[in-house]
């Protein structure tokens, strides 16, 4: 009976010790997990929830731990010329809302444009092991593990950058129709501008929001403000094209020789 007694007073010692000695990788049952793969061998950044998640560029990842079901999934280029894709993505099981594995690929149709689809759907690989060249890491953790020639190597407490991507095409378009909206050459400049407040924009981009403006004063205005907001701009020259007069051209090409002041 006392032998008994002992056994149950130590049962939550023994307990607690054992979740104590490997607390990383406890799982539980509601924990879903991400993984992107680029089919092409593009390499990209996962900003997951606004935090972006790998420091350096991969062609695949996966994410364990994610807090929350319904997650805000972009995929950021490393090239800076492919648009990001974002989406909305439930990572569970749409039968039962259980947690799983749930993958997604990135793919380029015929026009070029990368697009986020569904691959496949499994349930959670609790000892997973990474493919060759594979960033395996937990949401948010700020550590990952990387698959090399048959070794797994860990890379602790890497720093994590702001990733600019441009704004999307919905969001681009909404720009467009409000600058168009506006009734006044001045109002359209201080519309363009206002969308800057929170949103980066591509060289092209600018392109299209200058051929919106009436004058060349406001076309250069607009190009001179956006130049900080721009994701490429190694592509900048591209924008000397939309004006009609020399002066505004040479102004804009000295802009940009001084580093955009």
């Amino acid at each position: 009976m006392r032998l008994y007694i002992l056994v149950l007073l130590l049962l939550p010692v023994l307990a607690n010790a054992q979740r104590g000695a490997s607390p990383r990788r406890e799982w539980r049952d509601d924990v879903s997990t991400l993984s992107v793969f680029s089919e092409q061998g593009d390499l990209f950044f996962v900003v997951l929830n606004g935090i972006a998640q790998n420091d350096v560029p991969t062609t695949r990842i996966r994410i364990d731990r994610l807090p929350q079901y319904g997650n805000d999934v972009e995929v950021v280029f490393a090239d800076k010329r492919t648009p990001a894709i974002r989406r909305r993505i439930t990572v569970a099981d749409p039968v039962d809302g259980k947690a799983v594995n749930m993958t997604m690929k990135i793919v380029k149709g015929r026009d070029g444009q990368a697009r986020l689809k569904f691959h496949k759907c499994v349930e959670v690989e609790h000892d997973y092991r990474p493919e060759r060249g594979e960033v395996v890491m937990d949401y948010n953790d700020y550590s990952q593990t990387v698959a090399t020639g048959g070794r797994i190597e860990t890379l602790s407490h890497f720093t994590v950058h702001e990733v600019k991507s441009a704004m999307n095409a919905q969001t681009f378009e909404d720009m467009k129709k409000s600058v168009k909206g506006a009734s006044f050459n001045d109002t359209k400049l201080s519309t363009a501008k206002s969308a800057l407040a929170s949103n980066y924009i591509s060289t092209d981009q600018v392109v299209e929001i200058c051929k919106l403006l009436s004058f060349d004063d406001s076309k250069l205005d607009f190009a001179k403000y956006a130049y900080s907001k721009t994701v490429d701009q190694n592509n900048y020259f591209k924008v000397v094209n939309v004006f009609s007069f020399s002066d505004s051209k040479e102004s804009l090409n000295a802009f940009i020789s001084a580093g955009g002041k």
